[in-house]
């Protein structure tokens, strides 16, 4: 099933691309980053000089993050050209001009990406629910990666849209039946239809690409977004967010979603679903 249009993904991007940092005004996505940045921190194994591929990387944050944290070269793939456009503002404008570069093309057909050229590749958030074919985009991330290569490659959580579905949004037995059945997800009539994985279904993905599904995390597994974290500009702020502006609350908060990490087990209970795999 096709989720959208070239022209519908690029009209949904579009005013995407000159407010990413927005978002951070409701803390909880700083609770998300912060997370994310330690999975990798402790995952990864970077080291100065290595090459990364950012998947669907945008506006180039994680990239600049990534080539200033462990000098490392990061290339930026990504199919919205606005995005694009604002990571090469972002990228002239930061440290590492000379560590990032960018790249225009869909991960799910991208010859632009040259065969066993990166020792590591991340996909943060939501990309793999975006795409048509994930099957396609994961023998891409493979081909990409070098022998021994590793990955932080994230989605959005099968188990998060039920339980949101039936706690936050009432969804009827139809709508939940046709999500079970069909692993996509419709939030509103602004936000085009997403698909949602389990870990299994991840794990599967990267089997049947050639790659070795070594763990899966939750991001976040315990703090949970209100739906204010979502409306963004935001007209209010939720009551996770509004707590986690206490710096005390938000360590003790960050320390206990890495304590959960620790466990498959409570991957499941993640907003998004982040999957380690490695290149044999």
């Amino acid at each position: 099933m096709s989720l959208m249009t070239d022209a519908q993904f690029e009209k949904f991007f579009e005013p995407y691309a000159g407010n990413v940092e927005g978002f951070y005004e409701a803390t909880y996505w700083r609770l998300a980053d912060e997370l994310i940045k330690e999975l990798i921190r402790r995952h990864l194994d970077l080291k100065s000089g290595q090459r990364v591929l950012d998947v669907g990387g945008g506006t180039g944050r994680w990239g600049i993050w990534l080539a200033t944290e462990f000098g490392v070269d990061v290339t930026v793939a990504d199919k919205s050209a606005d995005m694009l456009r604002q990571a090469e503002t972002n990228r002239r404008a930061s440290s590492v001009a000379d560590r990032v570069e960018l790249v225009h093309c869909d991960v799910e057909d991208a010859p632009e990406l040259v065969d066993a050229s990166y020792d590591a590749v991340i996909s943060t958030y939501g990309v793999l629910s975006f795409l048509d074919n994930p099957a396609a985009a994961f023998e891409t991330i493979h081909r990409a990666m070098r022998p021994g290569a590793t990955g932080f490659l994230m989605s959005h959580s099968l188990s998060n849209a039920l339980s949101s579905k039936i706690l936050r949004d009432g969804a009827g037995p139809e709508e939940l039946a046709a999500l079970m059945a069909t692993r996509i997800v419709r939030w509103s009539e602004h936000v085009p239809p997403l698909r949602v994985f389990s870990a299994d279904e991840l794990k599967s993905l990267a089997t049947g690409a050639g790659l070795v599904g070594e763990r899966v995390f939750g991001v976040t597994a315990l703090a949970l977004p209100g739906p204010e974290d979502f409306g963004y500009p935001y007209d209010k702020i939720s009551d996770i967010s509004r707590a986690l502006k206490d710096e005390e609350y938000f360590r003790t908060v960050l320390a206990l979603e890495l304590e959960a990490s620790r466990h498959d087990a409570w991957a499941e209970r993640g907003t998004n679903l982040a999957i380690k795999v490695r290149r044999p």
